[in-house]
């Protein structure tokens, strides 16, 4: 069963053939939403910028394979794919993950509510799977990092020499989570890609 496109296609369709009136469009309708969105969560400006571009390479990429079919309001698209480019970024630089939401956003597109769950859910089980494959040590001490325990707690915790030490730990197992990640077929699908 062929999927009908939404009118909104034309946005997919003009992100593709580069044409420039309706990508205009497109900065003029959502660069203020994405700069409202990210600087209520932990964001600034040029994290706002960049977050929009990479959520239009990512639209860009999905579409360019050439069996995407827009079906629900672009925006509404558009809002879980910079958001979930936000949550993985915030993940990254271990800043807090406190998504306000905007309310009444794509509360009458089911669909979109859909989307973004399932992806939500999807992404939550992929990160979990691989957590699990860390050593006991990896897990306990992200564990305590995302509770949010100052690097000092979290060393005379773990009986770890400095609080550099501390760091140069997370880094290191939070690397390793990445590559496993990375690594996971699903992995692209999850990203906005799909």
């Amino acid at each position: 069963m062929d999927k009908k496109p939404h009118p909104d296609q034309k946005y997919i369709d003009a992100l593709l053939n580069n044409d420039n009136q309706l990508i205009k469009e497109i900065y003029q309708k959502y660069s203020k939403e994405v700069l409202n969105f990210v600087k209520k969560n932990n964001g600034n400006e040029q994290d706002a910028d960049d977050l929009f571009q990479e959520s239009l390479m990512a639209i860009i990429r999905r579409a360019r394979k050439g069996d995407f079919v827009l079906t629900v309001p672009f925006g509404g698209y558009f809002y879980y794919i910079y958001k979930a480019k936000w949550l993985d970024k915030l993940r990254i630089m271990g800043k807090e993950q406190v998504i306000k939401e905007e309310t009444g956003r794509c509360n009458d597109d089911s669909q979109t509510i859909a989307i973004g769950t399932t992806l939500n859910e999807d992404r939550l089980a992929l990160y979990k799977k691989h957590f699990e494959q860390l050593t006991e040590s990896c897990r306990q001490l992200l564990r305590l990092t995302f509770e949010k325990l100052p690097r000092k707690q979290i060393m005379e915790r773990l009986d770890y020499a400095s609080e550099n030490t501390v760091n140069q730990r997370v880094h290191r197992c939070r690397g390793n989570l990445q590559k496993l990640i990375k690594q996971d077929k699903n992995y692209d699908r999850l990203r906005g890609r799909s």
